[in-house]
């Protein structure tokens, strides 16, 4: 009648090296992309991306770039 229950066949020991190695896999995967994240917010807050970043200290009014003015000369 079904009473019995059919017993539940054995983990495969290569199929659990193979789960445990992707899992590992994964969790390296996703600390890598933890850190790239990080790096980036760290470039981002401090400012270390484009020409301002790499331009000394000793020039604060410059900027590279010639700023117009709406409705003035360039050269003014």
């Amino acid at each position: 009648m079904g009473f019995g229950r059919t017993p539940s066949p054995r983990v495969d020991p290569e199929l659990a090296k193979q789960r445990e190695a992707e899992q590992k896999r994964l969790a390296e995967e996703e600390a890598k992309i933890a850190a790239r994240k990080e790096e980036s917010e760290r470039v981002r807050v401090a400012n270390l991306r484009g020409q301002q970043s790499l331009q000394s200290e000793e020039l604060e009014g410059f900027t590279g770039y010639r700023r117009k003015s709406m409705g003035k000369s360039i050269r003014s």
